[in-house]
């Protein structure tokens, strides 16, 4: 194996990655609490009714609201649909189960009293056992994604990459929903599918990282365990970029030019992406010297 004579210190500067990493997570933990300790879910872990509609003039929640509790649903959660570019007349509304004509009257009031462009643009009813199972099915599936890399990993290497692997996974999904809970973003089952990308993509870095190092653990008695990390991750390190550029292109097309579901995957995945990158490149791989300098017999 050639060393580089220049290469950024990856390693060296780990107190730094590890900062930036805890500051995101704290500020998402602080949007968490600042709403009351919930994130904003959608329909599909709520269950209700939801009906998107487009107004042919400006408006507000305010106004929206003074309509709807014409019929009852004053304490309907409104919200403007700012994601859409050059669509600020759009607007989200969530109610508890309502019937057919609950709703029709309420269509047509906003439409007399506002003016609607034409029809809802969305108009889904969750029943609420329903959303319960889908919070159930959805925590689930994200468990075993994680307990499965661990076994994949912690077999094709060895505990301690899995551990740091798995940490990074963490990582990734925490600043996900962090930046969901700043932005008050809805979450849905197509955050939940995006998340469960995620956890792939990023171990799927991880591990190209990892494979490196892997190779070129025998040379740190020679070199050093902390240098021939740092060589690794500065030797996959085009590809890494490469990668994540490469996919993230595609995915910004849709969060701009999509429906409004596929805004919705593609908002958390392009977050997920670029954390799942930078958490393979900075965190993950010095998790590794941590631990190597806790436990001195990993060091040989």
């Amino acid at each position: 194996m050639k060393f580089r004579n220049f290469y950024f210190d990856f390693v060296g500067k780990r107190k730094i990655w590890f900062i930036i990493s805890l500051v995101v997570i704290l500020a998402g933990l602080a949007g968490f609490l600042i709403r009351g300790a919930s994130l904003n879910l959608g329909i599909d872990f709520l269950g209700g009714s939801l009906i998107e509609v487009e107004f042919s003039r400006d408006t507000n929640t305010s106004e929206i609201r003074n309509v709807i509790s014409e019929v009852g649903l004053e304490n309907a959660i409104i919200q403007q649909n700012e994601f859409q570019l050059g669509e600020s007349n759009r607007f989200i509304i969530r109610t508890t189960p309502i019937n057919s004509e609950t709703k029709e009257r309420m269509i047509n009031l906003l439409d007399e009293e506002i003016g609607l462009t034409g029809s809802p643009l969305q108009d889904r009813m969750v029943d609420p056992g329903f959303s319960k199972q889908i919070t159930k099915y959805a925590l689930i599936a994200i468990g075993i994604s994680i307990i499965g890399i661990l076994v994949y990993v912690w077999i094709r290497f060895e505990f301690r990459l899995g551990a740091a692997a798995i940490l990074a996974l963490i990582h990734d999904v925490l600043v996900t929903i962090g930046i969901y809970a700043i932005l008050n973003r809805e979450v849905n089952t197509s955050t939940i599918a995006a998340i469960l990308t995620i956890i792939g993509y990023s171990i799927n870095d991880t591990i190209v990282v990892f494979d490196r190092i892997r190779e070129n653990t025998p040379l740190s008695g020679k070199f050093g365990y902390s240098k021939i990390i740092n060589d690794s991750i500065n030797t996959t390190l085009t590809r890494s970029l490469n990668t994540a550029l490469t996919t993230l292109i595609p995915i910004l097309l849709l969060l701009i030019l999509g429906t409004s579901a596929l805004r919705d995957f593609a908002m958390a995945l392009s977050i997920g992406i670029i954390a799942g990158t930078y958490s393979s490149i900075c965190i993950a791989s010095p998790i590794l010297i941590v631990w190597n300098n806790r436990f001195p017999r990993y060091k040989k």
